[in-house]
């Protein structure tokens, strides 16, 4: 039953706000900018023999590849470590939170990520068997309704990943160029923070940018900040534990996401760390927490309950696909009026 409703995909009643049902996305033509790649993992492939993901219900999956899949993983993939999400009796839903699975011992811990690579696998070949002219109509539209919704024009420090083409990541070059060329019309600009890889250890930090110009190609060539920016001076660190000023906002990257606000990295732990610590920091230090968007093409969204939930892991408040915005947490349903 559960292989059946997945591979022909289950309707939701989650509001999407955005492109839903629409042509527009499918009219974008424009070709994907190579200025802008993401940092922090290698974009060597990883080839595994694995099945094909049956999480999209728009897209053409062998039947064969798809059973492969089932077969491999537990039958706790399929059991809901997050409770779905319910709506209170203001009618919005509740705040999207990681109700923390504690594996009671270590042989089921490694169980999950056990899970977590055989999706990570399908996920990965699912994005290589994409038709580029399909991505490059995701990549725009997506950055189309980033850059148009309310609550990205709003804010004015917010973090965003630098897109890797190698890895087939969301293409974020456009929205970082516009932002950087062409401040708003209110008269002030936003500061833009992206991520530095400094060790193997999930250590990663935020670096301020004020064109594109400001990323150079690390040793694997990926484009990240320099510390030091073109005329020797010291770049602004985001090192949020001495700034006085909050971030608004977070545009994550991803391999998976599901409508429950759960999020697949590549396992690196990287953002799932800065999150955690920042998110701390802000409870300390009072601020309003950041709203955590993710952006996802059509073929990285999976149903409910079929990405395992680890006790690192954190949840995001807004996921943004090529068919609209579709707001999670009562922190996204919030901004999506505004």
């Amino acid at each position: 039953m559960i292989k059946s409703q997945l591979l022909q995909g289950n309707k939701t009643n989650l509001p999407v706000h955005g492109l839903q049902n629409s042509t527009t996305a499918s009219r974008l033509t424009n070709p994907r900018s190579p200025a802008g790649v993401h940092v922090g993992r290698s974009p060597k492939a990883r080839r595994r023999a694995i099945s094909e993901s049956p999480m999209v219900r728009n897209y053409k999956l062998l039947p064969i590849a798809a059973s492969s899949l089932f077969n491999r993983l537990p039958p706790s993939a399929f059991q809901p470590a997050l409770r779905p999400l319910s709506r209170c009796s203001s009618g919005s839903p509740k705040m999207a939170r990681n109700e923390g699975i504690k594996p009671e011992n270590e042989e089921q811990l490694k169980a999950l990520f056990e899970q977590k690579r055989v999706i990570r696998s399908s996920v990965r070949k699912a994005l290589k068997a994409m038709d580029p002219s399909l991505r490059s109509q995701e990549d725009n539209a997506i950055q189309n309704i980033v850059l148009e919704a309310p609550w990205f024009k709003s804010s004015q420090r917010l973090c965003a990943y630098v897109s890797c083409s190698a890895l087939r990541e969301v293409d974020t070059s456009r929205i970082l160029s516009e932002t950087l060329q062409h401040p708003p019309k209110d008269g002030y600009s936003k500061k833009i923070y992206v991520p530095r890889v400094e060790d193997k250890n999930s250590h990663m930090r935020m670096f301020n940018i004020s064109r594109m110009d400001d990323l150079i190609a690390n040793s694997m060539n990926i484009l990240e900040p320099a510390p030091v920016d073109g005329d020797g001076n010291e770049r602004e660190d985001g090192n949020f534990m001495q700034t006085k000023d909050p971030i608004d906002l977070f545009l994550l990257p991803g391999l998976a996401f599901d409508k429950s606000g759960r999020r697949l990295g590549r396992g690196g732990g990287y953002y799932d760390t800065f999150l955690k610590n920042y998110q701390e920091l802000a409870k300390v230090r009072n601020w309003k927490q950041p709203l955590l968007v993710a952006l996802s093409y059509s073929v990285q969204i999976m149903d409910e309950g079929i990405i395992p939930l680890t006790p690192n892991d954190v949840l995001v408040d807004v996921l943004v696909s090529p068919s609209g915005v579709i707001p999670i947490s009562s922190a996204g349903l919030d901004k999506m009026k505004v």
